[in-house]
């Protein structure tokens, strides 16, 4: 038997859908397994109206129950043999008597407890409450009550669907009565749909225009799309993000082919692509070559009245483009250059002073950085890309609000189209990068040192003003700051010491703005440590990372240490090396000061080749690592040894100590390599 839970609704805003059949069905799988109710599966559906699960084999009953209660002690529950206060409220509790009470004994003492089966009832009659907490515990973004309900949602409920098996579950919910009857797609099969058991569910929609799983109707928007597309050679531009959003904005997709005025192509491609996926939700068109052409697909419920749909949505993009190509006209009628004296009039946060300011912080940050770095050759062009970084803000493309995501791209056009350096004007782009997970990174030094210089600023200067990042918020974006300053780093190759740059960028900051918040730089290491791991931690482990996060600043060289003694990992020796490094840093762990070796007190040979050992490690502290890590993995016998044959904890106090103080002069020199 299964059983068929719907919950009919006004539109679902897209971001939505998923998340209310994800919660739908973890919800329910949750309490009925609290209430014991055994079934195979759930499979859940969802489209902007309706959000449903099948639960697959429900079982007719609840599993019986043995339930075993243990109350207080003994000494607590009765007193001169006649029950306490508390051991009658523990009875009371249990809806049991005096009589049914028995005594147990464990190791702690003696308990009295209650025995009780309990027989499963009629998964009916027990399914209602459930229903009932499934609907008030699934959560949105935002939610409301609606009309005359007592309880929030992110729309109004319409209807239910309760069917067990082949009858409706008896079933109300404010008001509301579940049934058999749900409801096809709102435009074009809007009249009930009778369900005659769950297993028709899928099948029925459909033939009323809905098609309930959300693969299905991808799939349906990408065939649509190809279709359209192929008669002509061309190839629809599908984002994920957008591809995502529309599928839970239809419930019956289709796709129709429109043009807009061939003219609007003089615009640059990114602005055309903005304004149909992110203003009309339209799937770009190149041709064959790959050139974006004037063409755009549009997807909306059911195939009626194509032709009117078609020219209605033609007729909306065209002053969409228009006031497009009118404001990228007007910025090209200005020196883009002068928008950086404009920066002077734009707060970006009100203790870190103007964009203008932050600009100018950042573009002593670069130049440490080329100077620092070996780009001193390029230092000219790196401060002009900081200078011009984001003078696109103030232009009106941007500074409408239309286009916002362009804010970078439209900097680069500007600059390349009134002469700025190519390296410059991609730089521009490329300082932006990456913007979100997975994003390209920078190509040219430019973008990637303006990058690492505008980040870094935001980063220590909400620090320096009390704006850290908590568990839940992270309102200025921190933490993917720096991380995208390690993938920079990573990806370009730039030996990057981030202390040092943290401290650097403190003391520009500080000399600027007063400094409201405690321990900054200390602060902001950390968040480098934590999200360094997060990024490498992609290709090795945290203990492998553990061993040299808190040794190595130089983000490239941790990454290189880190290669070494992953391939090394996966050596016999190496965990026996690190069992034996751990033995030898327990056994020192005590020891205070400086403890002088002595080869006088030798005793033993493999005391001298421990010595060896270590005076050859420190030798190699300043080489390769790889040198260093593979010498001590071959050595790893000198150690075994030296446990297997020399006793440390001897009567001797001289011979004690010195024997300390050899395993302490190969500890100290490990640690600078290895830090276990």
């Amino acid at each position: 038997m299964n059983f068929l839970f719907e919950i009919g609704l006004e539109e679902l805003p897209s971001r939505y859908v998923d998340e209310a059949e994800s919660n739908l069905k973890k919800i329910a799988e949750k309490e009925l397994k609290e209430e014991r109710i055994a079934f195979s599966e759930i499979e859940s559906f969802s489209t902007p109206r309706r959000v449903a699960i099948i639960v697959k084999d429900i079982a007719e009953k609840q599993t019986d129950l043995d339930k075993k209660s243990v109350g207080p002690s003994v000494e607590i529950a009765y007193k001169d043999g006649a029950l306490t206060k508390a051991g009658e409220g523990f009875i009371k509790s249990q809806k049991a008597t005096p009589s049914d009470v028995k005594i147990i004994e464990n190791e702690k003492g003696k308990y009295i407890s209650i025995e009780k089966f309990i027989a499963g009832k009629p998964t009916k009659e027990v399914l209602p409450e459930i229903l009932s907490n499934v609907i008030k515990k699934i959560e949105f973004e935002k939610s409301m009550k609606w009309s005359d309900r007592t309880f929030r949602f992110a729309r109004p409920i319409k209807w239910f669907v309760t069917l067990l098996g082949t009858e409706v579950l008896p079933f109300e919910f404010e008001g509301l009565k579940g049934g058999n009857k749900t409801r096809g797609m709102r435009y074009f099969a809007p009249q009930d749909v009778e369900i005659s058991n769950p297993d028709e569910y899928v099948s029925k929609l459909r033939e009323n225009s809905v098609i309930a799983r959300k693969a299905e109707r991808k799939a349906e928007i990408l065939k649509s799309i190809k279709e359209n597309c192929e008669n002509d050679g061309d190839v629809a531009i599908i984002n994920n993000y957008l591809l995502e959003e529309v599928v839970n904005l239809v419930e019956y997709p289709f796709a129709i082919k429109g043009e807009f005025n061939h003219d609007y192509l003089a615009l640059p491609e990114d602005i055309i692509t903005i304004t149909m996926e992110t203003h009309q939700r339209y799937f770009p068109v190149k041709d064959a070559n790959g050139r974006l052409t004037n063409k755009f697909i549009v997807i909306r419920n059911a195939p009626e009245y194509s032709e009117v749909v078609k020219k209605g949505n033609e007729k909306v993009i065209e002053p969409r483009l228009a006031d497009a190509k009118f404001f990228f006209d007007e910025d090209l009628k200005n020196k883009f250059a002068d928008n950086v004296e404009k920066l002077k009039e734009v707060t970006f946060q009100k203790d870190m002073g103007t964009i203008y300011e932050k600009m100018q912080r950042s573009k002593k940050i670069a130049e440490y950085l080329a100077d620092e770095l070996g780009y001193g050759a390029k230092k000219k062009n790196i401060l002009r890309t900081v200078e011009l970084s984001k003078a696109d803000l103030v232009s009106n493309v941007i500074a409408e609000k239309e286009f916002t995501k362009l804010q970078g791209f439209m900097g680069s056009v500007y600059a390349e189209r009134q002469g700025e350096n190519k390296e410059v004007a991609l730089g521009i782009f490329e300082h932006y990068l990456p913007r979100y997970q997975n994003d390209k990174l920078p190509t040219t030094i430019e973008g990637a040192l303006a990058g690492i210089a505008d980040k870094i600023d935001t980063v220590v200067g909400c620090y320096s003003v009390g704006l850290k990042p908590t568990s839940s918020k992270d309102p200025y974006a921190l933490r993917r700051a720096v991380q995208g300053i390690i993938q920079v780093a990573l990806n370009s190759k730039l030996e990057l010491d981030y202390q040092k740059l943290i401290e650097k960028a403190f003391e520009i900051f500080s000399s600027d703005k007063k400094v409201l918040g405690k321990n900054v730089v200390s602060d902001v290491i950390e968040l480098f440590k934590q999200r360094i791991t997060n990024v490498l931690g992609e290709k090795y482990s945290k203990e492998l990372i553990s061993y040299e996060i808190n040794l190595e600043n130089n983000i490239v060289k941790l990454d290189d240490r880190l290669s070494v003694l992953l391939e090394l990992s996966k050596t016999e020796n190496f965990e026996t090396l690190i069992n034996l490094l751990k033995r030898v840093k327990n056994i020192v762990k005590d020891s205070k000061g400086e403890l002088s070796v002595s080869e006088n007190l030798f005793e033993k040979e493999e005391e001298k080749e421990m010595l060896n050992l270590g005076n050859k490690l420190e030798l190699l502290e300043n080489g390769e690592f790889l040198n260093y890590v593979g010498t001590l993995l071959n050595s790893a016998n000198v150690i075994n040894n030296y446990f297997d044959n020399v006793v440390i904890n001897v009567e001797n106090e001289k011979i004690k100590n010195n024997r300390i103080s050899t395993l302490k002069k190969l500890e100290k020199s490990i640690d600078k390599m290895i830090n276990i």
